[in-house]
């Protein structure tokens, strides 16, 4: 069954990594040592996959309570809920993240696309967000690492998914990384 598995991760990833870069050769394991931003092309073609992806992720989460979808590429996801900046209303998104002992600890990549993503503004309006995770629900608060938090936890985050320091490379603008503390 594990290999089966690999092989579907295997197909899925080299699929979403020529839709998005147009190439052949891409490893979630490595950095490719590209340090050419992207182009207006791969902003797009990753934007519109990125949106299929989520809406995806998100069904698959609903359909199983939270038991199928908790990784994407082999990565953990959480379900991450934000009050929208705007409209007040819940916003809930699939986003990568790490633990570090109690806290959550979230990079705002968001692809590497110019603009931070939604929910960064939305939490940054409402610090307190709920994290589901495997269908347990958490109320937490946020807030975004200083530059020390950043470069301290930099590394970690690297080793779990390295391809972050390239997409930050390649992008217009340096990532945020976003702490999640239990609300006492």
């Amino acid at each position: 069954m594990r290999k089966i598995a690999v092989a579907i991760f295997n197909i899925i990833f080299h699929s979403f990594y020529v839709i998005v870069l147009g190439e052949t050769d891409g490893s979630l394991e490595k950095q490719t040592g590209k340090t050419d931003k992207f182009t207006p092309s791969e902003m797009r073609r990753f934007t519109m996959s990125r949106k299929l992806v989520t809406r995806v992720n998100l069904w698959l989460l609903w359909v199983s309570r939270g038991r199928l979808g908790n990784s994407f590429l082999g990565r953990p996801i959480i379900l991450l809920t934000t009050i929208g900046h705007k409209s007040g209303t819940p916003r809930t998104t699939p986003v990568y993240f790490m633990r570090d002992g109690q806290r959550i600890v979230l990079v705002a990549s968001n692809g590497g696309s110019p603009e931070n993503p939604l929910w960064l503004l939305n939490l940054q309006a409402n610090p307190l967000v709920t994290v589901a995770e495997r269908g347990n629900s958490q109320k937490m608060t946020s807030r975004i690492a200083t530059a020390e938090e950043k470069a301290q936890l930099w590394p970690r985050l690297i080793a779990m998914f390295p391809v972050w320091q390239e997409v930050e490379d390649r992008s217009l603008r340096r990532f945020p990384v976003v702490l999640l503390q239990p609300v006492e």
